[in-house]
Parts: structure tokens; C-alpha cells; sequence
């Protein structure tokens, strides 16, 4: 179904037992509306939503052979939530602060539902438009929950400042001014934090096959890149040691004199990083090579050190 988006209007705060929103009729939903899918259905309901003032959520369904049959979405505020057994006896004061929880819930009766046809569609069979409470104001519409969504470009912009070592808040406060005010971005910065803090419990079980990854590739671009790492029984990632063609040919022209130092140990994983320097003709510093050492035992550096000598081609010990 095709639909074009009005301009927003927004009529005085709600202040009886049901109101009803005035609003352009192009996207209000209406009995006999049919859909593809119920995606679709969920779709042009949150743009509707969106459009008068009130976030939706997500209804219960019926199934039946493994295909929805009857769905329904409602204003987030239908229902009421349930109240704490009086009989059960109080916790213990145990000296922190008690905070009221906010009421979310007033029994709103709006929403729609929707029915499987014989033709594989979804046709709306009712839809409830009055609301018990007040809408949001359009200024404030970017704000409802429904609304929010950290987009395609807000991850990449995400990343890249992460890249960088710029953390998210800085990330957040660059997008609003590139994109011109906040609600533009799309999200809220809370949004924003917990969409990294979920991407990092996601990759953390597979970051070191990542990082491997990222390191085989890189010699597949360039042969001449080396890199070498050791896993334990696990298969968790204990030392790793990388040179590329640079590090490789400032060691044939400056390698007479090597600094090693590991004593570098600020990030995450709690590893060591050891980077092999040295000085140049112009009295620079130069990199050499550089690893990732899970402890700082004999064995542990003994490792290094070969493979340090083999990446450069030395003498074998």
C-alpha cells in the first residue's frame, strides 16, 4: 500500500476519558486495509503512530501450522501493570536509595488486528483509535520509543570514531551536529551506548578469531606482511606477534640497534604489548614489529624472540 506522509499537526494535551487525535486521514488506519505481510502491517502502523504522537508495541499472536494467523499492535500504554502482593512481606532497608517507578501503563484501549485471508494477506479487522491519555507533542515525537532507531549511518559513524579511540558520547555529539539537531539522528545517546554495549557482548566470544582474521587478510593483500600467534587448548588466543613490509625493511636498514620494552598493558584483555623500536638516521623512532603476550613467563618470551628473529629473517635459536 502506497502512502504519502502529511504534514504533522498537533491538537491541545488530552484532558477527558478518551481522545480522539486530529489528524490527516491518509495514514490512518481504517477496517478492510490489507498487507503483504505483517511487517508491512507493523510498518504502517508505527508511521501512523509516529505521526500522531504515541509510541506502539508489539501485540500477542495466534499461529497456526507455523504461520501468524491473527496479530494485534497496541499503544504502549494499553493494559495496566500488576500490582505487587500486598502479603508478601518488604525487603530489607539495606541503605540505597528507593526509586518510584514510573507509570507507563493507563488501559489506552487504541490499536488494530489483523487476520490471515485465504489469500496469504493481512487485512485489518479492527482498529481502535481513542486514546486515555495525553499524545506527544511533535517536538518531542523523536523522542517515543517506537520512533527510535540506530541507523546505517549512525553505526558506521560509531565505528570509525571507535577506531579512532573517540569514545561514544563524542560520537553522539558529532552526529547531531552534522546532521543538524537530535532528532535527526534518529536515536538517543542511551540508545546509542546500548547498542555498542550489545555489539561488544555479541563479538566478545569470537574477537580473537576477529583479530586473526584481520591479520590474515592483511597478508593476503601483501605477502610480505608476517604474523604469527599461539592458542591454548580453548582456543583462546595467548601471543601474537605482526610485522608488516615497513616494520620488516626499517629492520634491514636500522635493526643494528633494538629497543624492546613491555610494559604496556592498558587494554581490555588485560595483555602485554610489546613493541620492538628503534632509531633511524634523523634520530626518529622506528617500529620494528609488535605483539600481544598473555603473561610475561620465560616460555612467553622466548616464543616472542624466535619469532621476532624469523620474522626478520635471522639466525634461528
Amino acid at each position: 500500500m502506497a502512502y504519502t506522509t502529511p504534514q504533522k499537526s498537533w491538537s491541545a494535551p488530552f484532558c477527558g476519558s478518551s481522545y480522539t487525535p486530529e489528524r490527516d486521514d491518509s495514514l490512518k488506519p481504517a477496517v478492510g486495509m490489507t498487507f503483504e505481510d505483517i511487517d508491512s502491517a507493523k510498518e504502517f502502523y508505527k508511521t501512523y503512530a509516529a505521526h500522531v504522537g504515541f509510541p506502539v508495541r508489539v501485540g500477542q499472536h495466534k499461529a497456526k501450522n507455523g504461520l501468524v494467523t491473527n496479530k494485534r499492535f497496541y499503544c504502549s500504554r494499553e493494559g495496566f501493570r500488576k500490582a505487587k502482593d500486598e502479603t508478601q512481606s518488604e525487603p530489607e532497608f539495606n541503605g540505597k536509595r528507593k526509586c518510584e517507578r514510573k507509570i507507563t501503563r493507563c488501559g489506552c484501549l487504541a490499536m488494530i488486528a489483523l487476520k490471515r485471508t485465504k489469500k496469504s494477506k493481512y487485512i485489518i479487522t479492527t482498529f481502535v483509535e481513542e486514546h486515555t491519555h495525553a499524545l506527544v507533542s511533535p517536538d518531542k515525537q523523536h523522542l517515543i520509543r517506537s520512533n527510535r532507531e540506530v541507523g546505517e549511518k549512525v553505526k558506521i559513524t560509531l565505528f570509525n570514531f571507535h577506531r579512532a579511540s573517540i569514545g561514544t558520547s563524542d560520537a553522539y555529539r558529532f552526529l547531531r551536529v552534522g546532521l543538524g539537531s537530535f532528532e535527526n539522528v534518529g536515536c538517543t545517546l542511551k540508545d546509542l551506548q546500548n547498542y555498542h554495549g550489545k555489539l561488544r557482548c555479541l563479538i566478545k566470544s569470537s574477537d580473537a578469531q576477529m583479530f586473526v582474521d584481520q591479520l590474515s587478510r592483511k597478508t593476503l593483500a601483501n605477502p610480505a606482511f608476517y604474523f604469527d600467534y599461539v592458542i591454548d587448548e580453548k582456543g583462546r588466543l595467548v601471543h601474537v606477534f605482526w610485522a608488516d613490509a615497513t616494520y620488516r625493511k626499517n629492520y634491514a636498514h636500522f635493526g643494528d640497534l633494538v629497543s624492546f620494552d613491555s610494559t604496556y598493558s592498558t587494554n581490555e584483555y588485560n595483555m602485554i604489548f610489546t613493541p620492538f623500536t628503534g632509531i633511524k638516521h634523523h634520530k626518529a623512532n622506528v617500529l620494528f614489529g609488535a605483539a600481544l603476550l598473555s603473561n610475561e613467563k620465560i616460555d612467553s618470551y622466548t616464543w616472542l624472540f624466535k619469532t621476532f628473529l624469523n620474522a626478520m629473517g635471522g639466525i634461528e635459536l
